[in-house]
């Protein structure tokens, strides 16, 4: 165990660099006794307030002591050594779990800092902080008139994605919202259009592949109230902006003359495309569907 000596950073961009974040075993519970009180089990967490002491243990022994306890929660240690004096580290990554729609209920340690996350989001929280440690405490930002390109996967609206791609596209209705969470955590491009003033989310843009010589661009969309600013052409031009070694690759019913601006050809010779051998249900491009870019 490390001792008081141990160097703890307060540098954002090497702390999120490397939360190493580690889910504990068990369940874990909130529950209030009166001060003073002296359990049988150490619990992992005390604070002291007015109305009693917060103590947060295991599931298994607040039933068994017969406390009263709420949020049945999973504990994540960062194992990062952030300093006390440490700033923007955890409002980092309380938005990257809101964003998710995981509330989070952080305690600090003196050499790590704690996170106690619903039990049954465990998962999800887990993936929301790897997002984090890959992406950094910077991304690239392009400001097109009152709104802004931004490649900051923990700032997209996973809400919006799906509200869109669900109700609104004319590609890939056929998934559900596990099939397009999977996707959207193993992207290694997620691009937000974001209403400067609001912070709404109006745009969006997913790149597979390898990340390296190799992209697929999908489930590119504008919605309605943000069509004519110029949305779609600045999201297809910072995917290419990426970087030049990435050859990529997309499907549209309806946006060829937008694509081929930015470099986007037919196939030559040398491609060949196997396609899926299971008919995927959907609606066509003409019925009635608008803000559409790119497809899956």
């Amino acid at each position: 165990m490390s001792g008081p000596s141990t160097q703890r950073g307060t540098d954002l961009p090497s702390l999120l660099r490397g939360l190493d974040p580690h889910l504990r075993d068990g369940a874990y519970v909130f529950a209030s006794v009166p001060a003073g009180t002296v359990l049988d089990v150490a619990p992992v967490a005390t604070m002291a307030e007015d109305e009693g002491t917060t103590v947060v243990l295991a599931e298994a022994d607040a039933q068994r002591l017969g406390l009263a306890a709420e949020y049945r929660c999973a504990w994540i240690t960062l194992r990062v050594h952030s300093s006390l004096a440490a700033v923007g580290m955890l409002a980092r990554v309380s938005a990257a779990l809101a964003r998710r729609g995981i509330s989070v209920n952080p305690v600090a340690g003196f050499h790590h800092d704690h996170l106690f996350v619903p039990h049954d989001r465990a998962a999800d929280a887990m993936a929301a902080l790897d997002a984090l440690r890959r992406a950094g405490p910077g991304s690239r930002r392009t400001t097109v008139g009152e709104y802004e390109i931004d490649d900051d996967p923990t700032r997209v609206d996973r809400e919006v994605v799906w509200r869109y791609l669900s109700t609104e596209a004319y590609w890939g209705r056929w998934r559900d919202r596990r099939m397009v969470e999977a996707q959207l955590d193993e992207a290694f491009l997620l691009l937000g259009a974001y209403h400067r003033g609001s912070g709404e989310m109006v745009g969006f843009a997913r790149g597979t592949g390898d990340g390296l010589s190799f992209g697929y661009l999908a489930d590119v969309f504008v919605l309605d109230s943000a069509r004519g600013a110029g949305l779609g052409k600045a999201l297809v031009a910072a995917v290419v902006e990426q970087d030049p070694r990435i050859r990529w690759v997309l499907f549209t019913a309806d946006a060829h003359g937008l694509y081929r601006r930015y470099g986007f050809t037919d196939p030559d010779a040398t491609a060949m495309v196997r396609p899926s051998s299971v008919p995927a249900p959907g609606v066509s491009p003409g019925a009635g569907v608008r803000g559409a870019v790119s497809g899956p």
